[in-house]
């Protein structure tokens, strides 16, 4: 049995250095005690009540704790390092997932197809943009508050479970939503409970971008300011050296006001390229980087770090939303996350992983609203990802509301760290009439799920991508 499992891996490592497809791994059982998944609405949304309307010292410390272990929980098994190798680099479990890409190519090549074909390759890094769903659908410009920062590259995936969902109800046809809302129906078929999503955000270190051939200069998320604006990365002062070779002893530090040339580093403020997720380029992938982004230069060999991603399930109706980052402090990392969330990281996690900071949205409000007929009282929740949503302004977020900030003030929840992930989300649509009510972005707030702006679209079960890459 040894020799024939070290014989299947050895063919397995060799086809997917020759190119060939890549076996997508449900997600994996962390075993981690208390954990499982899917978890059932009711438990989950027991959580949620208890969070918010449990007295201090009752029930809501263990709500959070019961709230953050499950998100920490995805967390270590999406992250899971699997057995395939690809381009002799272990995949991990989300590496082997479905692109919208993918998805799309096999509707158009087979209208019925009984299962997803299975994925070829690592997907190709685009730049993401928050509202390319208002591009494709024509409704709005892209936001201009963007274009200060860098590039944010990266990939949406699909677990299998809901790449089959997605193939199966056609979601990425234009056709079949056009259908849909033709014929008076409300909203997409619902994800099974089983679908996650993500959103990936990578930076590329080329070769030429290294200071003295090793250090590549990282910026650091430092928190929310005190004063909201958009807070993209271009604005964070400091930053940390990561060393390509494997040196640094970085334990929290930042060099708080980085120098290009690398003169202000210390060995304190340098990390391992291995406390960070990351894979070499191929030659195939650094040539199509450089044929999407003009000016690159990228080589094979150089290497892609993650420094963000959000995990979307569909355990509940309004899904759970946990989204993470790269940070020099794990242990107590910034808003919107907390040591208190940090100490709760399991010991299954290890590695690389370990290395991230997590926020999470499970209601929109606290104490939670209603799916239907709730209010926009209450305190708002703020999760969001330093690395997409902090650099949104006003105008990135049109159908914000005031509201209650976490503290109690009223203030306009318009800017990126007043945003969370649920009532953002929640707003997904197709609006091929691109009618001006149709639900846009937005801040912080309550959403009905059956607010009369909806009428005259079709509502994507939480999923924007839907129509980012529907055709």
């Amino acid at each position: 049995m040894i020799a024939r499992a070290a014989i299947i891996a050895g063919l397995m490592a060799a086809l997917a250095v020759a190119g060939a497809a890549i076996e997508p791994v449900p997600l994996p059982d962390p075993k981690i005690p208390g954990f499982h998944f899917p978890e059932s609405e009711a438990t989950i949304v027991n959580w949620v009540f208890n969070l918010g309307n449990g007295p201090a010292g009752d029930v809501a410390p263990q709500a959070f704790e019961n709230i953050a272990g499950h998100g920490w929980g995805l967390w270590t098994a999406v992250t899971r390092e699997t057995g395939q190798v690809y381009a002799g680099q272990r995949l991990r479990v989300f590496e082997t997932w479905y692109t919208p890409d993918e998805l799309a190519a096999q509707a158009d090549a087979q209208p019925s197809p009984a299962r997803p074909a299975l994925p070829r390759r690592r997907a190709r890094l685009r730049t993401l943009e928050q509202f390319d769903h208002e591009r494709d659908t024509r409704r709005l410009a892209l936001p201009a508050s963007g274009a200060e920062d860098d590039q944010v590259i990266g990939f949406i995936k699909y677990d299998p479970t809901a790449a089959d969902h997605i193939l199966k109800q056609k979601l990425l046809s234009f056709g079949a939503l056009g259908q849909l809302l033709q014929s008076g129906a409300r909203q997409i078929p619902v994800f099974p409970p089983t679908a996650l999503a993500l959103k990936t955000v990578f930076q590329v270190m080329a070769a030429k971008s290294l200071v003295g051939g090793r250090y590549y200069l990282l910026k650091v998320w430092p928190g929310p300011p005190d004063t909201p604006q958009a807070w993209g990365p271009a604005k964070w002062p400091g930053g940390v050296w990561i060393d390509v070779r494997g040196g640094g002893g970085g334990q929290g530090q930042i060099d708080e006001a980085p120098a290009a040339d690398g003169s202000t580093r210390t060995e304190a403020t340098t990390y391992p390229l291995s406390s960070l997720i990351n894979y070499r380029l191929t030659g195939d992938e650094a040539a199509a980087y450089n044929q999407d982004h003009a000016g690159a230069d990228v080589s094979a060999g150089d290497y892609a770090i993650l420094v963000a991603m959000h995990v979307a399930g569909r355990e509940i109706t309004r899904w759970t939303w946990q989204t993470f980052w790269w940070t020099p402090a794990p242990d107590t990392p910034p808003l919107p996350s907390s040591a208190a969330n940090a100490s709760l990281r399991p010991v299954q996690l290890q590695g690389a992983p370990r290395h991230y900071a997590m926020a999470f949205a499970y209601a929109m409000l606290s104490p939670d609203q209603p799916n239907v007929g709730g209010a926009n009282v209450g305190l708002a929740g703020y999760a969001y990802n330093p690395w997409l949503e902090a650099r949104f302004a006003p105008a990135d977020l049109p159908d914000s509301v005031p509201g209650n900030a976490p503290g109690g003030q009223i203030v306009g929840n318009n800017y990126g760290t007043q945003t969370n992930c649920m009532s953002c989300h929640g707003r997904a649509n197709y609006n091929p009439g691109r009618l001006a009510t149709a639900p846009r972005y937005s801040g912080s707030r309550y959403v009905d799920l059956h607010d009369p702006q909806f009428a005259g679209t079709l509502q994507l079960d939480f999923v924007w991508s839907l129509a980012t890459h529907a055709h």
